[in-house]
């Protein structure tokens, strides 16, 4: 029985998926041994045929192929999760390279703690850098701020925490996913750090970054998919505070720790629609058309600029979920009372 199991859900992203296993065959030798799971979720493209190949390839490590028709990606990793027979859980992404050492480095801290959530960093591919939008050179710099934070001692050891559970590249016990019922289907984004928010309240675990288990992200994303994600997660920040296992002040911090100039775009385009839409058009005109000039300022403003956006369509999505501008605006100004223990965690970790 390997002692880790490699869970990738993928969907139409043949050739991406492709270096992602190039990069596996390249790890170095884990002890105990690893298998890929890959759960292709109805690819359309070639990606069926990929895995066919490669599970029928001699290689240091099983491939195991699970095909489904299209359920999403937290119906994806449950398959993967149930299919898996390691011990650990590594939870990599078709558009994540793994460098070698990474999956020896997440084995060796899981024998080291029992009770250890790990998560590795994602950094941009140096060749192709150069060449991303400026959306994907924002979700790069708002990663390596989080890095950083822990690289440089601004943020303690202990303050990872489930909203740091990003399952493009991180690990757990297979148990403890198990213990808690998987992730939750009904989840389309934070699927992951929901199910991070359940495995420490029942099981116990802690969450730590280390920047050894190093991979490259090569993320592939239009811009209106981007824009989808903030509208998301304040959609599902508030569900959860609604349920009691998240704090209201994860949502308030979205409004209360931006900076003046933010909390007055999010003031102005929020309660008038047709404004807030022009609002939005020109912040990302803005952001485009500064991050193209070749100075640091310019691509600074830039991505300054996409900052405000995000923010604005994650007060969006909590606010279509809350049901009006005025609900949300009740939430904002209301007294700070947490609901759940570690939402100081999570009101730091929305801040940066």
């Amino acid at each position: 029985m390997p002692f880790l199991s490699v869970v990738i859900p993928t969907y139409n992203r043949c050739e991406s998926l492709r270096v992602t296993l190039e990069a596996l065959k390249r790890q170095e030798t884990v002890e105990g041994g690893f298998e890929v799971v890959v759960v292709s979720d109805g690819a359309p493209d070639a990606t069926d045929s990929l895995l066919v190949g490669w599970a029928a390839a001699t290689l240091p490590f099983k491939v195991r192929p699970i095909f489904q028709e299209n359920a999403g990606p937290a119906r994806a990793r449950n398959r993967g999760v149930e299919e898996a027979i390691g011990e650990v859980i590594v939870f990599l992404d078709d558009d994540v390279e793994p460098q070698p050492g990474c999956l020896r480095a997440h084995a060796e801290r899981h024998r080291q703690d029992p009770k250890l959530v790990l998560i590795g960093p994602m950094s941009p591919d140096p060749q192709r850098q150069p060449k991303e939008p400026v959306w994907i050179a924002w979700e790069h710099a708002m990663l390596q701020k989080q890095y950083d934070s822990w690289k440089n001692r601004v943020w303690a050891e202990d303050e990872c925490g489930p909203h740091n559970f990003y399952t493009g590249n991180a690990s757990v016990r297979r148990e403890y996913i198990q213990a808690v019922g998987g992730f939750d289907e009904g989840f389309t984004r934070q699927e992951d750090v929901e199910l991070a928010a359940r495995m420490e309240r029942t099981c116990g675990v802690h969450f730590r970054f280390d920047p050894t288990p190093a991979a490259l992200h090569r993320p592939l994303r239009t811009f209106a998919s981007w824009l989808r994600v903030p509208h998301a997660y304040g959609t599902l920040d508030v569900i959860r505070a609604r349920r009691g296992d998240a704090s209201w002040d994860v949502v308030r911090q979205g409004y209360a720790s931006r900076q003046k100039a933010t909390r007055l775009i999010a003031d102005l385009a929020l309660p008038h629609q047709p404004r807030g839409i022009w609002i939005q058009t020109m912040l990302r005109l803005l952001a485009q058309a500064s991050y193209a000039l070749p100075v640091g300022a310019a691509r600074r403003a830039g991505l300054s600029a996409l900052s405000a956006l995000y923010n604005l369509h994650y007060l969006e999505g909590a606010r279509d979920e809350l049901g009006s501008w005025d609900a949300l605006q009740q939430v904002l100004r209301a007294s700070t009372t947490s609901t759940y223990e570690d939402s100081k965690t999570e009101v730091k970790e929305r801040a940066a």
